[in-house]
């Protein structure tokens, strides 16, 4: 598993988006009558559940654009477990811009600290086995890019950000049932470099393309003992993914197979925020 790194720029572009939408055309104005205009606090940033951690360089990120005199006098590192009541941040600074910064700040840090969290419940499941959680393209219009971070530090891996990644060959990419093996020929011919996934929902399928060069089979919507008759029949002749339904409830029956990937949308589109509270 590689750790996904996310550049300064896009930190900023996401975190800048976030203010402008929050703040609207003239700011935290409950604060700006209620708290005078220099005055300076120390805040907090409190967890409110188990987790783990991530979104850390975005929380603060938000109260520097609002503030650059703003004072980190210390943090927690993105990746890492901790309890409920565990003090995640804590700065000094300008009382106005960090209570105009929280509510950004915590949707960060809720928001990618809850894919983290749910992607290492599935990968500590599948490790069990040998095999490897993968994300899908079942992702939030517009931060794909930090979805796939965080979920990639809680331990899954990144399957194809984009489409031009690899060739994903589906059922709508092939005209006729029996012309798979022509369609792997084509996309092979169009990019010779590009790795190749195919997907297959039927047995009869895999058996039409088990002497083909490529690098994944997608086993779609198939049951436990389906997997397993697949697996056989590939024999390590590339690998095979899982994927359909996958939930917390049937990962380990589906792990326990030993099939080597198992993709699923669950750590991107269905995804509980994490608890997080800021305390003057």
């Amino acid at each position: 598993m590689i750790k996904m790194l996310l550049s300064k720029n896009y930190i900023k572009s996401q975190v800048s988006t976030a203010l402008q939408e929050d703040l609207g055309l003239l700011g935290d104005i409950t604060s700006q009558a209620t708290i005078a205009e220099n005055q300076k606090s120390s805040a907090e940033i409190i967890l409110k559940e188990d987790a783990v951690l991530c979104g850390i360089d975005f929380a603060i990120l938000t109260f520097k654009l609002l503030d650059r005199k703003i004072k980190i006098k210390k943090q927690k590192k993105d990746g890492l477990k901790f309890k409920k009541g565990s003090s995640i941040l804590k700065i000094y600074g300008n009382t106005q811009a960090i209570l105009a910064g929280e509510r950004t700040a915590l949707n960060f840090l809720g928001l990618m600290s809850g894919i983290a969290t749910k992607a290492q419940k599935y990968s500590e499941i599948a490790k069990k086995y040998g095999s490897k959680i993968y994300s899908t393209r079942k992702t939030i219009v517009g931060i794909r890019e930090l979805q796939k971070y965080a979920l990639s530090i809680g331990g899954a891996n990144i399957n194809r950000m984009s489409l031009d990644d690899f060739f994903f060959i589906k059922d709508n990419h092939i005209s006729k049932a029996d012309n798979i093996v022509d369609t792997i020929d084509q996309v092979r011919m169009f990019y010779p470099k590009k790795k190749i996934t195919v997907e297959v929902d039927k047995i009869s399928q895999l058996k039409k393309i088990l002497d083909q060069k490529i690098d994944v089979v997608l086993l779609d919507n198939m049951n436990v003992l389906q997997i397993k008759k697949c697996l056989k029949l590939i024999n390590n002749k590339f690998e095979c993914e899982a994927s359909g339904n996958v939930n917390l409830k049937n990962l380990n029956e589906i792990a326990k197979t030993g099939v080597h990937r198992i993709s699923t949308g669950q750590l991107t589109h269905s995804v509980n925020n994490v608890d997080f509270g800021l305390e003057l």
